[in-house]
């Protein structure tokens, strides 16, 4: 078997066949003859010193190196098909994949996306969603929205919001809140793998918590904790800057403006040697100009 990559004729001749299970039907759809097609497949599978079909008298059927290389060979495809467009179509066209941090999709991008999509409508977006960062290495995402410390190498990060976090409540929750030591009267709710806490926050007060009698809710993300704060359960730490449409459509209120500092953001994030599709800056340059406003507001 040769290591380097096969011939790009085969490589297409041999999806067009595994998929349709037919050497006449891949032929008319490449514009080729059935001669060719078979040659092909055969010069694919000498490179390969492997056999991809099963050739019988009316059928033909994949082998299970076949089974196993169609979707490898259908991803790089696409992949490459999408790339292209991106490179050398004009700004404003293309297909742009992002792996968005479910928190900030649900709590802002989602609900502002569609500036984006009128100022470009001819960008398809693409979101998948998650709680925690992904290797750029496992997705074939062109842009990223995680949240943590920022300790990722190799990767190009621009912080999206202000690193500053206070307390968030309902509503009716806050009407009963006069002092800060007030909170330890209510649940508190945090979120796991932060790096700022409740202890740092009434520290600035002179407030010790008692972990015997206060009671502490833990969730994995503060989608959920603003679902459950909203319900009136209790109160949480969180940014001012993610929470802003709740809180205007009076949700939620922030009992009192002390913040603390985390060391924790929400970062846009793409790798420093791969450069950015077309599609890619248009978004990176929106999104910074809308955390800006939003800064300034």
């Amino acid at each position: 078997m040769k290591t380097d990559i096969p011939a790009m004729n085969w490589v297409k001749t041999f999806e067009a066949a595994a998929r349709l299970l037919n050497f006449s039907a891949a032929a008319r759809e490449l514009h080729m003859t059935q001669s060719a097609v078979s040659q092909q497949i055969k010069l694919l599978e000498h490179h390969l010193g492997d056999e991809l079909f099963i050739r019988n008298h009316k059928k033909i059927t994949l082998t299970n190196s076949g089974l196993a290389y169609l979707p490898v060979v259908q991803s790089t495809l696409n992949n490459l098909q999408r790339k292209t467009a991106d490179i050398f179509s004009p700004v404003g066209k293309g297909r742009l994949v992002l792996h968005v941090n479910y928190a900030f999709s649900c709590l802002w991008l989602s609900n502002n996306l569609y500036k984006f999509c009128a100022r470009f409508p001819e960008i398809k977006l693409q979101l998948v969603h998650s709680n925690w960062e992904r290797d750029f290495s496992e997705s074939n995402h062109d842009l990223a929205i995680m949240n943590g410390n920022g300790h990722w190498p190799g990767l190009n990060l621009e912080p999206l919001i202000k690193a500053e976090i206070q307390p968030f409540c309902s509503v009716n929750l806050a009407n009963l809140i006069s002092q800060p030591i007030d909170l330890l009267s209510f649940p508190l709710i945090e979120v796991l793998g932060v790096s700022h806490s409740w202890d740092e926050w009434f520290e600035q007060f002179g407030i010790k918590m008692d972990p015997n009698h206060v009671i502490c809710h833990k969730v994995d993300t503060i989608l959920a904790a603003s679902l459950m704060v909203e319900s009136g359960l209790g109160v949480m730490l969180a940014y001012p800057d993610l929470l802003m449409k709740p809180c205007l459509e009076g949700k939620l209120r922030a009992p009192f403006d002390a913040t603390i500092h985390t060391k924790d953001n929400y970062y846009l994030a793409f790798p420093k040697d791969k450069p950015l599709t077309k599609s890619a800056i248009v978004f990176r340059d929106w999104l910074l100009g809308e955390m800006t406003e939003l800064a300034s507001h």
